[in-house]
This record gives C-alpha cells, structure tokens and sequence, in this order.
C-alpha cells in the first residue's frame, strides 16, 4: 500500500452544485452531496435531480466522481420514499452511497446492486470487527469514525486490506462520538441522525466553582495538514474534508492546499501557506489535528464559531481607537475579530490613520476600533483575528451545464413498411436511395439528438430486413419516431420512478429495559479484543444474561457465541423492518430496546476528557472517575469523566 504509484482520493464536501464545481476547479478527485431529503444537512442547499444531472455530466467529462449521502435514520413509513430517490439513482449511477441505517443498506444491496455501498461515519466504525463486518454485510467502502488515531487505522488497515477506507482530515468536529450523539434530540426534538442537529455543543453552559460562562463542548476544527500525506503512505483509500454547509470559496481553497501536501509540496513552501491562510480565512476555529496524534487539548472553551487567523497584536485601546502592530497585511473591509476576558466583537476595518487603505504586516498603526463594545478595554497583547479579507470572494462559476443523459442501446430493424425500435413498429414506407447513403449514420446522428428527453442513443444495432439495399426514410419521419421513442423511454421512467411500493413493516420485538438480566455493551471499545473476552467470561458465567449491542462491530461476536442471547440496544438505531430483519439474518435476536428514559441516555458519549481538555485540570492525581455539574437555561446536566473518556446526562 506504501507503493509511490498510490495516490489517495481526497473527497470534498459540495453543498450546492457551486461547492462542487468549485471543489473540482480546486483539485479534488470526488465530492460527496445530499439531496433535498434523507441527508443529515438538511441545512445545506442540497441537490435537486436536475443538479445532479449535471454534476454527473461535469464528472463524466472530468473524470471525476461522485458520493450520494442518504446518511440518516428512517422509519418504515419512510421506506417507499427512499426507494423511489434509489430509483432515481440508479439512472445516475452514482460512484457511492453513504448510508448510516442498515434497512437502507439492506434495500441498496437487494434491489439496487449497482449502487456501491459506503458506510458512514454516524454508524460509529472504529475497530477492524467492525469493518469487517460492514464488508460482510456488502459495504465497498467504510468512512471511518473521525476520533481514531493514526496508529489504529494502520491497525485497521493492515487487518482490513479487502475494503476501502475513508478518514477524515479537516473541518468541524463533534464532541459526541461520530453517530453517538443524542443531545440535540433529547434536549430539542431535533434528531442529528436526522439531519436536524442543533449543535448543543456550541452552546454555553455553567459550572461549579467557575464563574465564567463557557464553552465545555465546543471542538476545535481539525486541520491534519501534512498528516493527509502520512494517511496516503499507508494506503488510506480517501481522505474527507468535512463541511457541506459551507460556501464555495471554503472548498477550493481546502482542495487546494491538501492537494498540494498529497502531492508532497513541503511544509514551508510559499505557495502552500498562502493557501492555509485563505482557507482558514474563509472558515476556521482554532485548529487542531484531532485525534490523529492524540492530541488531548481538542475543545475551545471560549470561544464557538469562526475565528480566522492571527493579523494583529493590540498594544494599546483608546476611545473609539486602537494601536496595532499588525502580524499580516491587513486593509479595509477586512473582516477582523477581538476576544477579551469573555467578550467579543466582530467588525470590518473601517479605519487606519492618515486615511490610508492598507496596512503592511510589521507596522503599527492606529486604526478604528469598536472600543464600547467591552466592558473592560482589551488588554495589551490581545491577538486581533481576520476572518474575512474583502477581496478574497470567488466569483461564481457558470451553472448552465448540459444535463446528464443516460445512454440507451438502440436495436433497430428495417422492413420495407416498418421500422422497429427496440421492440416497437412505426409504420414507414422504406425507399431505394437515390444516392449512396449510410443509413445507420443517419440514424446514429438523428438518435443521438435527443432533445430534452433522459436519454440518448448509445450503441445502436441495425438489421435491414427491407428489399432496399440502400435504404431511405424522410428525415421528418425519423425525427418524428425518435421523438416518440424518448417519450416513452421518459414517461417509462416517470413512471417507475413514482411506482407506490407496498410495504408490509415486520414486527420487532420488544426489550424491558428494567429486565435484571439486560447487559448493555458499551458503544465504544478500543480494546476490543480484551472487551470481547469479557464478554466471553460473562456469558460462561452467567449463560442467561440478555446482552444489549450497542455497535456493528459487536455483531461479530453475537455470530461466534450463537448461545448467547442478544438484542439491539438503543446505540444499534434499528428503527425500520428492514433494519430488524438484517441484524436478525447475521445474529439471532430477541427483540429491540423499547425505550430509554431521558435521563440514562447519554447525551454526549466522547473520547475527549471535558475535565482535562475544557477545565483545564492536571491528568495527575486525576481519581479517573470524575464528576462534574454543569447548568444551562434552568436544566442540570451531569458530567462523568472516566478514563479520559466524557459521558454527560440529564441531572436528577
């Protein structure tokens, strides 16, 4: 996998149909997208059929590829709906489709085998049984969860070489583990396996013995940098770039500088952190590599959102003013950023002494500044961030791109008073040619215009049957049948793509949660070969108990112990039939969790330490089983930090 003739897909992410062409323009191989439903963005503009027919043509002609994310949980009611968007995949055929609910999956692999399966993040993968058991179940390719380090994907790829990888190397992280969250559906209503994330961990909170409000969830972004090259040395099949909802100048410069490091341009090139510097620009928190080499400070406490870069250093704040010596070149408009004391404000350059328009970096200057807007003037040393520069906005790239049309083999037979199409007669009176004429590029080229319709002519077949050995029919008359013939390849289309599917929802057993017996696994398990031989010791020793999978990779072990009784527990999402029915065909079970209370469900399951990482307490002397109370709008949350891992629930 270390061969230099290997090179790792980098895969952007494409909100609108600008994104992607801008994802593209900026170098990247692929790009992955929702639609208007069944996408865990629903906040992005997503794709309709029509852009996605022509992203599908812009790929062709570039050689590039495409990923459909159907990433969220659906009920049976919602079965016949997907099946009708699979249809309409299939005329697209796309390079992948990312699912998260195993009933898709199940739907995917039975009725449409063409569409390549690729696992998602939110199924929560991070151990190699859990990979295998995705390529067992028909998976080409697993997205795997974004808290691993690079020392256990190495492991992972070494066991797993038959199935291709995905890691993620930028862009926003969650505190909850990848598909583990549950806060912003028990706190809201609004389910992030839905697409509908509210994104609790940006929000402020209190805490004991803390006065300031804060941030305790609230990630740094990733930012791998040369860590993407060091993921293509070990045969990472491609490389994710989070960020489907945002813009178009957020992409190209992502796709630009990671494939510049893909293509081993060294760390102190110019060209290379000019392009750092316009994509953190454009978007970025403080940055971290993330879990790739554990690193252990991954929150950003006091501050949420975009932060930009570094462009200056406060000396001094007076009235309405401020003395700056500026790090970066700075002018006006550009959009600068001040954090003080847990205070902010956010403005555009509007001002430099001696009415200039520019600032050089290494020049101190005074300039415009919103001084009233801090209860207490911002010290001296404070750092000034940009956060948009004024003339750094792309221009938008032409969307009038021809439609995609599928190619149709076209079989074509002449007889002296018909013409028949792929099985259908017109009535047409075939004559002798005067001149010598090549009848079937005639009807290649009048096939080939199709108009409007999905479809064109591919490979065409011709058979005369007729007593002309030069055949010939009125152009009129062919462009008539071939207008014809496309409606009805349209209409046929139309048709199966609306077909109401009738579909008879299995019953899924039921598990009381208050059952004695019940033994729920834990979702996470980094060791799980050590995990699984404690679940051997269990089941020898008490052969009753009633074990609750929390994760794919947990299947693996229910097939080896086909005495043990299990169930799907509450982290298995198995909320449709057809779900049921395929965890049911790899590991016999008995039933599904009912319910959970609110209050013993985790709302946030995390790698991260809140104790170490967001209070800043020391790892030594740490008891490693921490609890904490933190207060936001009247309600009470209760933190457990416990071996560097943080589990948070809804007080008492």
């Amino acid at each position: 996998m270390e061969s230099k003739d290997f090179r790792t897909e980098l895969s952007l992410p494409a909100g609108s149909l600008q994104c992607a062409l801008r994802a593209f323009d900026g170098g990247a191989d692929s790009v992955y997208l929702g639609m208007k439903s069944f996408s865990a963005r629903k906040g992005a503009v997503n794709f309709s059929f029509e852009d996605l027919r022509k992203l599908k043509n812009v790929c062709v002609e570039k050689n590039k590829k495409f990923y459909i994310t159907l990433n969220t949980l659906v009920t049976d009611a919602m079965i016949s709906e997907v099946e009708k968007l699979l249809r309409q995949l299939d005329y697209l055929a796309p390079d992948g489709i990312i699912v998260q609910d195993l009933g898709i999956a199940s739907l995917i692999r039975e009725k449409h085998p063409a569409l390549p399966l690729h696992g998602s993040t939110q199924l929560a993968v991070h151990t190699v049984e859990g990979v295998k058991e995705l390529k067992e179940l028909g998976f080409v390719r697993v997205v795997l969860a974004r808290e691993l380090t690079l020392e256990e994907i190495k492991t992972i790829r070494a066991a797993c070489p038959d199935i291709e990888l995905k890691a993620f190397i930028h862009g926003a992280m969650c505190f909850g583990f990848s598909g583990l969250c549950m806060a912003s559906e028990v706190l809201t209503g609004r389910s992030a396996n839905c697409g509908e994330c509210s994104q609790i961990c940006r929000s402020w909170f209190s805490c004991d013995n803390y006065t300031e409000k804060f941030y305790p969830f609230s990630m740094k972004d990733m930012c791998v940098g040369h860590g993407a090259f060091e993921l293509q040395k070990i045969g990472v099949d491609s490389l994710k770039i989070e960020g489907r909802m945002k813009g178009p100048d957020y992409v190209y410069h992502c796709a630009r500088y990671y494939k510049m490091i893909l293509d081993g341009v060294p760390e102190d090139n110019p060209e290379l952190i000019a392009e750092e510097e316009a994509m953190k620009t454009s978007f970025s928190r403080i940055c971290s590599p993330g879990f790739l080499y554990t690193d252990k400070n991954l929150t950003c406490p006091e501050w949420p959102t975009h932060i930009g870069i570094e462009t200056g250093i406060i000396q001094k704040v007076m009235k309405n003013k401020a003395l700056i010596r500026f790090t970066r070149p700075t002018a006006l408009r550009d959009g600068l950023l001040v954090l003080s004391r847990g205070q902010s404000a956010g403005f555009a350059l509007s001002g430099i002494e001696n009415g200039r328009s520019f600032v050089s970096a290494g020049q101190t200057v005074t300039v415009d500044f919103p001084s009233s807007a801090f209860d207490r003037p911002p010290q001296q040393g404070t750092v000034v961030m940009c956060t948009s520069r004024h003339n750094a906005n792309l221009p938008l790239l032409n969307e009038n791109i021809p439609l995609f049309r599928k190619e149709t083999d076209i079989d074509v037979t002449l007889e002296d008073d018909r013409i028949v199409i792929n099985n259908k007669a017109w009535p047409v009176d075939i004559q002798q040619s005067k001149s010598e004429t090549d009848i079937r590029q005639i009807l290649e080229k009048t096939f080939k215009s199709s108009g409007e319709s999905l479809f064109t002519c591919g490979k065409l077949t011709l058979t005369n049957k007729s007593s002309a050995t030069s055949p010939f029919i009125p152009l009129s008359q062919l462009k008539q049948i071939r207008r014809e013939f496309y409606a009805r390849l349209d209409a046929a289309f139309e048709e199966q793509c609306n077909e109401e599917t009738t579909f008879e929802g299995a019953e899924i057993p039921e598990i009381d949660n208050s059952n004695p017996s019940v033994f729920h696994l834990e979702p996470l398990m980094f060791n799980e070969k050590e995990y699984f031989e404690t679940l051997d010791c269990i089941l020898e020793e008490k052969p009753n108990t009633l074990f609750g999978l929390n994760n794919i990779a947990q299947l693996r072990w229910a097939e080896r112990n086909p005495k043990a009784r299990v169930f799907a527990d509450f982290f298995l999402y198995v909320k449709n039939s057809e779900a049921w029915k395929l965890l049911n065909s790899r590991a016999h079970m008995e039933g599904r969790l009912s319910h959970m209370d609110k209050k013993d469900i985790p709302l946030f399951i995390s790698r991260v330490c809140m104790r170490q990482s967001s209070l800043g307490l020391p790892c030594k002397n740490c008891s490693r089983n921490n609890t904490f109370t933190l207060r936001q709008n009247g309600k009470t949350f209760k933190v457990i930090c416990r071996d560097c891992t943080t589990k948070v629930f809804i007080a008492d």
